[in-house]
Protein backbone atom coordinates (compact mmCIF):
# COMPACT_ATOMS: atom_id res chain seq x y z
CA UNK A 1 0.00 0.00 0.00
CA UNK A 2 1.30 3.00 -1.10
CA UNK A 3 1.10 6.08 1.69
CA UNK A 4 0.19 9.40 -0.05
CA UNK A 5 1.11 12.05 2.91
CA UNK A 6 -1.23 14.71 3.39
CA UNK A 7 -0.54 18.70 3.10
CA UNK A 8 -1.87 20.52 5.77
CA UNK A 9 -2.44 24.68 5.77
CA UNK A 10 0.36 26.08 7.17
CA UNK A 11 -0.27 29.36 10.01
CA UNK A 12 0.29 31.93 7.18
CA UNK A 13 -2.00 30.24 4.97
CA UNK A 14 -4.65 30.30 7.99
CA UNK A 15 -3.73 33.38 8.69
CA UNK A 16 -4.49 34.70 4.89
CA UNK A 17 -7.94 33.15 4.75
CA UNK A 18 -9.18 34.57 8.01
CA UNK A 19 -7.63 38.14 6.81
CA UNK A 20 -9.99 37.91 3.55
CA UNK A 21 -12.92 36.76 5.31
CA UNK A 22 -12.17 39.59 7.95
CA UNK A 23 -12.62 41.83 5.04
CA UNK A 24 -15.37 40.63 3.19
CA UNK A 25 -17.51 40.80 6.05
CA UNK A 26 -16.46 44.03 6.29
CA UNK A 27 -17.25 45.10 3.30
CA UNK A 28 -20.53 43.43 3.18
CA UNK A 29 -22.07 43.76 6.72
CA UNK A 30 -22.50 47.30 6.20
CA UNK A 31 -24.75 46.60 2.99
CA UNK A 32 -26.77 44.30 4.93
CA UNK A 33 -27.03 47.02 7.49
CA UNK A 34 -28.15 49.66 4.92
CA UNK A 35 -30.66 46.71 3.26
CA UNK A 36 -32.26 46.46 6.88
CA UNK A 37 -32.71 49.80 7.19
CA UNK A 38 -34.30 50.06 3.77
CA UNK A 39 -36.68 47.75 4.93
CA UNK A 40 -37.56 49.50 7.92
CA UNK A 41 -38.40 52.76 5.86
CA UNK A 42 -40.41 51.23 3.92
CA UNK A 43 -42.43 49.39 6.17
CA UNK A 44 -42.84 52.94 7.71
CA UNK A 45 -43.84 54.54 4.16
CA UNK A 46 -46.28 51.45 3.94
CA UNK A 47 -47.63 52.64 7.23
CA UNK A 48 -48.02 56.30 6.53
CA UNK A 49 -49.70 54.71 3.05
CA UNK A 50 -52.60 52.82 5.07
CA UNK A 51 -52.67 55.68 7.03
CA UNK A 52 -53.50 58.19 4.27
CA UNK A 53 -55.59 55.52 2.57
CA UNK A 54 -57.71 55.95 6.00
CA UNK A 55 -57.89 59.45 5.84
CA UNK A 56 -59.24 59.45 2.47
CA UNK A 57 -62.20 57.48 3.48
CA UNK A 58 -63.04 59.20 6.42
CA UNK A 59 -62.97 62.45 4.11
CA UNK A 60 -65.76 60.76 2.08
CA UNK A 61 -67.99 59.49 5.54
CA UNK A 62 -67.40 63.37 6.52
CA UNK A 63 -68.20 65.97 3.42
CA UNK A 64 -64.08 65.80 2.82
CA UNK A 65 -63.76 66.96 6.04
CA UNK A 66 -60.39 66.07 8.09
CA UNK A 67 -60.87 64.52 11.34
CA UNK A 68 -60.86 66.47 14.23
CA UNK A 69 -57.29 67.16 16.30
CA UNK A 70 -58.80 65.47 19.45
CA UNK A 71 -61.74 64.72 20.97
CA UNK A 72 -63.06 63.85 24.58
CA UNK A 73 -66.20 61.54 23.82
CA UNK A 74 -66.86 60.57 27.86
CA UNK A 75 -65.06 62.93 30.47
CA UNK A 76 -63.00 59.68 30.95
CA UNK A 77 -61.51 59.29 27.69
CA UNK A 78 -59.63 61.13 25.19
CA UNK A 79 -59.14 60.50 21.70
CA UNK A 80 -56.46 61.41 19.21
CA UNK A 81 -56.84 62.26 15.36
CA UNK A 82 -54.80 58.39 14.66
CA UNK A 83 -57.70 56.56 17.29
CA UNK A 84 -60.42 58.38 14.78
CA UNK A 85 -58.89 57.15 12.01
CA UNK A 86 -58.87 53.52 13.45
CA UNK A 87 -62.31 52.42 12.48
CA UNK A 88 -60.80 52.39 8.66
CA UNK A 89 -57.53 50.76 10.11
CA UNK A 90 -58.21 48.09 11.94
CA UNK A 91 -54.76 47.76 12.64
CA UNK A 92 -53.07 50.15 15.32
CA UNK A 93 -49.92 48.56 14.75
CA UNK A 94 -49.19 50.94 11.81
CA UNK A 95 -49.06 53.61 14.44
CA UNK A 96 -45.39 52.30 15.27
CA UNK A 97 -42.83 53.09 13.37
CA UNK A 98 -40.38 50.58 13.10
CA UNK A 99 -36.91 52.36 13.15
CA UNK A 100 -38.25 54.81 15.77
CA UNK A 101 -36.73 54.12 19.00
CA UNK A 102 -39.48 55.84 21.55
CA UNK A 103 -41.74 54.14 23.53
CA UNK A 104 -44.99 52.59 21.83
CA UNK A 105 -46.92 53.23 25.06
CA UNK A 106 -48.19 55.76 27.35
CA UNK A 107 -47.89 55.88 30.85
CA UNK A 108 -51.15 54.75 31.09
CA UNK A 109 -50.16 51.44 28.82
CA UNK A 110 -52.00 53.02 25.63
CA UNK A 111 -50.47 52.44 22.21
CA UNK A 112 -49.47 55.69 20.58
CA UNK A 113 -48.91 56.96 17.47
CA UNK A 114 -45.45 57.69 16.43
CA UNK A 115 -46.31 59.64 13.65
CA UNK A 116 -47.21 63.51 13.78
CA UNK A 117 -50.63 65.43 12.22
CA UNK A 118 -50.02 68.79 10.54
CA UNK A 119 -52.46 70.35 13.90
CA UNK A 120 -51.70 73.60 13.32
CA UNK A 121 -53.17 73.99 9.64
CA UNK A 122 -55.58 71.22 9.24
CA UNK A 123 -57.70 72.00 11.96
CA UNK A 124 -59.11 75.48 12.89
CA UNK A 125 -58.85 77.48 16.08
CA UNK A 126 -55.49 75.45 16.71
CA UNK A 127 -53.41 77.24 19.46
CA UNK A 128 -49.57 76.12 19.64
CA UNK A 129 -49.15 77.67 23.34
CA UNK A 130 -52.34 75.88 24.49
CA UNK A 131 -52.98 71.82 24.43
CA UNK A 132 -56.57 72.08 25.34
CA UNK A 133 -57.04 74.06 21.56
CA UNK A 134 -56.63 70.53 20.11
CA UNK A 135 -59.92 69.02 21.81
CA UNK A 136 -62.77 68.91 19.12
CA UNK A 137 -60.66 71.67 16.94
CA UNK A 138 -62.82 71.18 13.43
CA UNK A 139 -60.56 69.36 10.51
CA UNK A 140 -60.71 71.71 7.56
CA UNK A 141 -62.18 71.05 4.29
CA UNK A 142 -60.30 69.60 1.50
CA UNK A 143 -60.80 71.77 -0.67
CA UNK A 144 -59.60 74.72 1.47
CA UNK A 145 -55.73 73.15 0.45
CA UNK A 146 -54.82 75.02 -2.51
CA UNK A 147 -51.99 72.35 -3.28
CA UNK A 148 -52.48 69.02 -1.45
CA UNK A 149 -49.56 67.33 -3.44
CA UNK A 150 -47.24 69.65 -1.10
CA UNK A 151 -49.18 69.90 2.34
CA UNK A 152 -47.45 68.12 4.83
CA UNK A 153 -50.37 65.89 6.39
CA UNK A 154 -48.62 63.19 8.21
CA UNK A 155 -44.70 62.42 9.05
CA UNK A 156 -42.36 60.64 11.28
CA UNK A 157 -42.40 62.91 14.38
CA UNK A 158 -41.05 62.85 18.02
CA UNK A 159 -41.50 64.72 21.24
CA UNK A 160 -39.50 68.38 21.55
CA UNK A 161 -37.18 66.48 23.90
CA UNK A 162 -36.92 63.26 22.06
CA UNK A 163 -39.61 61.29 23.93
CA UNK A 164 -43.22 60.83 23.46
CA UNK A 165 -45.40 62.33 25.86
CA UNK A 166 -47.87 60.95 28.72
CA UNK A 167 -50.43 61.12 26.44
CA UNK A 168 -50.75 62.55 23.11
CA UNK A 169 -47.32 64.64 22.70
CA UNK A 170 -45.51 64.81 19.43
CA UNK A 171 -48.52 63.27 17.85
CA UNK A 172 -49.03 66.86 16.26
CA UNK A 173 -46.07 67.95 14.53
CA UNK A 174 -44.53 72.18 14.92
CA UNK A 175 -44.75 73.79 11.92
CA UNK A 176 -41.03 75.78 11.56
CA UNK A 177 -42.50 79.00 12.30
CA UNK A 178 -44.02 78.59 15.84
CA UNK A 179 -41.96 78.64 18.83
CA UNK A 180 -41.22 75.31 20.82
CA UNK A 181 -43.78 73.72 22.78
CA UNK A 182 -43.79 70.88 25.04
CA UNK A 183 -47.13 70.04 23.85
CA UNK A 184 -46.12 69.54 19.86
CA UNK A 185 -43.55 67.42 18.35
CA UNK A 186 -40.80 67.89 15.75
CA UNK A 187 -40.23 65.85 12.55
CA UNK A 188 -37.69 63.14 13.25
CA UNK A 189 -35.23 61.86 10.64
CA UNK A 190 -34.21 58.40 11.77
CA UNK A 191 -34.21 57.37 8.45
CA UNK A 192 -30.90 57.69 6.95
CA UNK A 193 -31.23 61.10 8.37
CA UNK A 194 -34.22 61.64 6.66
CA UNK A 195 -37.88 61.74 7.53
CA UNK A 196 -40.75 59.98 5.66
CA UNK A 197 -43.76 62.52 4.94
CA UNK A 198 -47.09 62.14 3.46
CA UNK A 199 -49.16 64.83 1.98
CA UNK A 200 -52.82 65.71 1.46
CA UNK A 201 -53.22 63.74 -1.37
CA UNK A 202 -52.40 61.21 0.42
CA UNK A 203 -49.07 60.21 -1.52
CA UNK A 204 -46.00 59.89 0.88
CA UNK A 205 -42.02 59.86 0.32
CA UNK A 206 -38.65 60.14 2.24
CA UNK A 207 -37.42 63.64 2.48
CA UNK A 208 -34.31 65.22 3.97
CA UNK A 209 -35.69 67.65 7.15
CA UNK A 210 -33.92 71.07 5.05
CA UNK A 211 -36.30 70.08 2.18
CA UNK A 212 -39.41 70.81 3.77
CA UNK A 213 -38.45 72.05 7.50
CA UNK A 214 -35.35 74.22 7.65
CA UNK A 215 -34.84 77.21 5.89
CA UNK A 216 -38.08 77.51 4.13
CA UNK A 217 -39.07 80.82 2.41
CA UNK A 218 -41.94 81.28 3.29
CA UNK A 219 -40.76 79.43 7.08
CA UNK A 220 -44.33 77.32 6.71
CA UNK A 221 -44.10 76.86 2.84
CA UNK A 222 -44.87 73.01 3.17
CA UNK A 223 -47.50 72.95 5.87
CA UNK A 224 -50.11 76.15 5.18
CA UNK A 225 -53.00 75.21 3.32
CA UNK A 226 -52.53 78.10 0.63
CA UNK A 227 -49.60 78.11 -1.36
CA UNK A 228 -47.68 80.15 -3.05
Amino acid sequence: MTYIPTRAFTLIELLVVIAIIAILAAILFPVFAQAREKARQTVCLSNQNQMGLAVQMYLQDYDEQLPLAATSPTPSSFLNWHDLLDPYLKNKQVWICPDSKLPTKNAYGKLVCQYGWNAFYLNTGVSVKSIYSLNNAPGVSLAAATSPSHTVMIMDCRGIDGYLPADHLSTYVLPPSQPYSDYWGLPDPRHSGGVNVTFLDTHAKWMRRSQFDEGQSPPDSWFALNQN
